[in-house]
């Protein structure tokens, strides 16, 4: 029985579901058709030329990824654009795009729980809510005290991260721990008034770091990919244990051009 990029639209829509989606946000199925038989996936967090090129070459049909491909409107698709390029070429060898973004920053098991996870907090909670739901960021508790300088080495080796910007004194010590996966610095004073030891995220402002200076709360930034991409990883397990039970015979991969270029650029 052939699987199409219906069937695993319900399945993501489980996972993340779209109502949870900011207003200004763009996610859903956003190239491509619905109806397309789908036999190999690929999951990234961003939609480059290169994973465009390396999903073209393995064959996969269906590409699942956290930041739109399309974000902004768009007046004209021509290949002048990077992202007219980019759609051309994704149509041109068949490819659908699925992108789940604020959404699945949200979600159970999305971008902010993993990071929790990864931060091992305890008792976690959401830092915001919208309504009764969870939004953005995650609140929690260390098993016990640590110096700021021990648990972020702890956290590095954790997140697989090549740095650490932060702000603080290095012998102050850290219980509670505010985090939000990605562009956090909106919600650094959220997090003191929660009366967070620590705020973790993926990057913030200059001047908004700057607000920390002056307050008895430590913050540390550890970059928008490595903050993010972990949930990406997580999400492929999952849907591939889903994949299982439901006797679905699709290959789900990992994009591995997407990393070597982050490799580079660290180097």
């Amino acid at each position: 029985m052939p699987y199409r990029v219906n069937d695993i639209i319900k399945l993501m829509e489980e996972i993340a579901p779209p109502q949870l989606a900011e207003s200004w946000d763009n996610v859903g199925l956003l190239v491509g058709s619905g109806n397309q038989i789908v036999k190999k996936i690929m999951v990234t967090l961003d939609v480059t030329a290169e994973v465009i090129r390396e999903a073209a070459e393995k064959e996969v049909n269906l590409i699942i990824c956290h930041h739109p491909v399309l974000f902004k409107p768009v007046k004209s698709l021509t290949d002048n654009t990077i992202t007219g390029a980019q759609i051309a070429a994704l149509i041109r060898s068949g490819i659908s795009v699925y992108a789940a973004h604020t959404n699945f920053d949200k979600a159970q098991g999305g971008t902010d729980d993993k990071l929790a996870e990864l931060l091992g907090l305890k008792e976690v909670r959401p830092l915001t809510l919208e309504g009764e739901k969870p939004s953005f960021g995650r609140i929690g508790r260390l098993p016990e005290k640590q110096t700021l300088e021990a648990y972020l080495k702890q956290i590095r080796n954790a997140l697989d991260a090549d740095k650490v910007d932060f702000i603080g004194d290095p012998e102050k010590e850290i219980e509670t721990v505010a985090s939000c996966a990605g562009a956090g610095g909106d919600l650094i004073q959220t997090a003191r008034e929660a009366g967070a030891d620590l705020f973790v995220t993926g990057e913030a402002k200059y001047h908004d770091m700057l607000t920390v200076l002056d307050t008895d709360m430590a913050m540390a930034v550890f970059g928008h990919f490595t903050t993010e991409y972990p949930a990406m990883a997580a999400l492929k397990q999952r849907l591939q244990n889903w994949f299982d039970v439901l006797q679905y015979d699709i290959e789900i991969i990992s994009s591995e051009d997407y990393g070597k270029c982050l490799r580079r650029l660290k180097e």
